[in-house]
């Protein structure tokens, strides 16, 4: 039986060597915190958060034993559930009740200590015995008493096949392979869990299985730690569980927005062009993009929405896609010296020059408006398509109408249907336009290219191949 007296003696003794020997298979309970206010357990590798200063006193902790580590230390470690959810104290926890026998509590079952000489041996330290009521201690079942060499009995993991530490992938579809060694039996006897931080919520129970995939295509973190730890029929855990940290190099918005079609081998190169279209329910702002194409860069640029004359100094702002708008990026020069958002009414802007044509969706004029033109001026106003621009030079009958000229020259423009209608609705269409405005040196390769678009985090968003 211990004495009280003795422990003291034996502590001030052992002092300065008791952090010299460091076993690394036992396992270990410690409060850690990082630069915030929250404290955590850290139990076999896993850290849970104990949410109120009444869970920490009914556990008994001391806050003098709690240590700090910087943030990214405290976040390499996998976060498992809050520590409200657990009756036991955590395996490596140091007990007493009343009485003087110290036990380790150990896979739910607590191990007397039985000499001082013991206890040094094994690293543990005097400052992390807790001391619960005898009822608490009493509720655990008695396990074998802790030799002076304990052997290891804890397995340990190994990755064998996956992300290099640090790699920055291109690809979601990723494979890990691992396996380990098992100090207490054939390795057959392991089985694995698994944690992908920033995608999983718990441990995976993987059985004996050697490999685990995941498909990270859709998801919106590009940061993450997998951890593999391995576990003995015996029920001992790795207590330092294996990892590998990566980043996905996929962008969130990866196949979001696609690289819908190009035309790289027009007559003209300046009407060379690329379409990229937005195949998501999101709005998505592409300005800061780049098009990586025979080793340029592209850059997507703010564009105008409001399109209002003068044109050049109309305001530019990000290019935002609603789901389904399109993004036309042609090689030339803009025929009207911007870029812009079409609309209604940017028909009359065509004119034949632009390539692709813009869509012809203007509102015809109300019949209403020119009821009290002559007849053939209301025949040649009706003989119009949408968004053409009157020509009536050699037609004298509208020539030499100055009345009817009048209403063709202020009312069938675009300056005109944009005054009209910018409050409209509907007056936005779904496509924008940009222009890289060369005039000498081709874009796109005439014969076959593998063009990437990439985020404004340089991150690979779709990749389209032609020949």
């Amino acid at each position: 039986m211990w004495k009280r007296f003795s422990i003291l003696i034996i502590l001030i003794l052992a002092g300065l060597t008791l952090n010299t020997v460091v076993h690394a298979y036992l396992p270990k309970a410690d409060l850690i915190k990082g630069s915030g206010p929250e404290v955590y357990i850290l139990e076999n590798g896993t850290r849970h958060w104990i949410p109120s200063i009444e869970i920490f006193n009914e556990f008994n902790f001391k806050w003098q034993n709690i240590k700090v580590f910087s943030d990214l230390t405290i976040e390499s470690y996998p976060q498992d559930d809050d520590w409200r959810k657990y009756d036991d104290h955590p395996d490596g926890s140091l007990l007493k009740g009343s009485g003087s026998e110290v036990y380790l509590i150990e896979l739910g079952k607590k191990r007397w200590i039985p000499s001082p000489s013991v206890f040094i041996n094994n690293n543990f330290g005097w400052k992390y015995i807790l001391e619960i009521d005898d009822d608490d201690l009493d509720d655990y079942d008695l396990g074998d008493y802790v030799v002076f060499n304990e052997t290891n009995r804890y397995p340990d993991t190994t990755i064998l096949e996956g992300p290099e530490q640090g790699d920055i992938l291109e690809t979601g579809e990723i494979e890990f392979r691992y396996s380990g060694s098992n100090p207490m039996g054939p390795v057959s006897d392991l089985d694995f869990e698994t944690y992908l931080k920033g995608h999983d919520d718990d441990w995976s129970y993987s059985s004996s299985n050697y490999i685990k995939e995941y498909d990270l295509s859709d998801e919106s973190n590009r940061s993450y730690s997998f951890y593999v730890r391995a576990k003995n029929k015996e029920g001992y855990y790795d207590p330092t569980p294996a990892i590998i940290n990566f980043q996905l190099g996929v962008s969130s918005y990866y196949q979001k927005v696609e690289i819908d079609d190009i035309e790289y081998d027009e007559d003209d190169f300046k009407d060379d062009n690329i379409v990229l279209s937005n195949e998501s329910n999101e709005i998505i702002d592409i300005t800061g993009w780049t098009i990586q194409v025979k080793g340029n860069s592209l850059d997507v640029v703010q564009a105008v929405r409001r399109l209002k004359a003068p044109f050049t100094d109309a305001t530019n702002v990000n290019i935002r896609l609603n789901p389904d708008d399109e993004l036309i990026i042609s090689a030339g020069l803009s025929p009207i010296g911007v870029n812009f958002l079409t609309n209604k009414c940017t028909g009359y802007l065509d004119q034949d020059n632009f390539n692709p044509s813009l869509d012809t969706n203007c509102p015809y004029p109300n019949e209403s408006d020119y009821s009290y033109l002559n007849e053939s001026c209301r025949d040649f106003i009706d003989d119009l398509d949408r968004c053409e621009l009157p020509n009536y030079i050699n037609d004298s009958a509208i020539s030499l109408d100055s009345e009817c000229t009048s209403f063709l020259n202020e009312n069938l423009n675009y300056s005109h249907c944009y005054s009209e209608h910018n409050q409209d609705p509907d007056f936005y269409n779904d496509e924008w336009r940009m222009f890289l405005n060369r005039t000498s040196n081709d874009v796109f390769s005439n014969v076959s290219d593998t063009i990437i678009l990439y985020d404004q985090n340089g991150l690979k968003v779709d990749e389209y191949f032609y020949d």
